[in-house]
């Protein structure tokens, strides 16, 4: 199994901005330590980050948010990415519409993605599904994501084990 972490959406405006919360915030030093550990292993690390244009029709849902170029589309300083990692601006949910996310996952031959981040019933899920139907393994450690809401992050880890079979682990066993 060769595997990819990828971290979804862990910018300014998600954690602590605009659409931060408590439970973004809390997962963030887990969310640093499976990077790290990545990194030591030798896995490839992803980061996705929304990074929006005027006429980007997610903004009609949601308001002007993670303007591309902006202080809340960068990821936030806890997880400054290195140089071996890798950056993919997004402007849909998915990174895989749009953006060189399913070449870049091609090349690196992997068949297993980790996803990390927030917003769990939005994002993390609409790759998770991108990803499925791409033909990867997926694996999604609940402490290193989050939702604003219980009720919605619950029905979105069973909705990606149930439909998906996604894999719903914990940090420490994911490498």
């Amino acid at each position: 199994m060769k595997k990819v972490l990828i971290v979804v959406d862990m910018i300014n405006d998600f954690v602590t901005g605009k659409f931060g919360s408590e439970r973004a915030r809390n997962i963030v030093p887990n969310v640093c330590a499976l990077v790290t550990k990545a990194r030591k292993h030798g896995v490839p690390v992803i980061f996705l980050c929304d990074a929006h244009n005027a006429t980007d029709r997610e903004l009609g849902i949601w308001g002007e948010h993670a303007m591309k170029g902006s202080k809340g589309s960068e990821i936030i300083p806890e997880l400054k990415p290195e140089k071996n990692d890798i950056v993919i601006e997004k402007q849909w949910y998915s990174a895989f519409v749009d953006t060189q996310l399913p070449e870049i996952l091609t090349q690196m031959n992997v068949d297993t993605l980790i996803f990390t981040g927030v917003s769990t019933d939005i994002c993390v899920q609409n790759n998770v599904a991108s990803a499925y139907f791409s033909g990867y393994n997926t694996i999604v450690p609940r402490d290193c994501t989050a939702s604003i809401d219980e009720e919605s992050y619950e029905y979105s880890l069973k909705y990606m084990k149930n439909i998906f079979g996604t894999e719903i682990s914990s940090s420490d066993r994911v490498f």
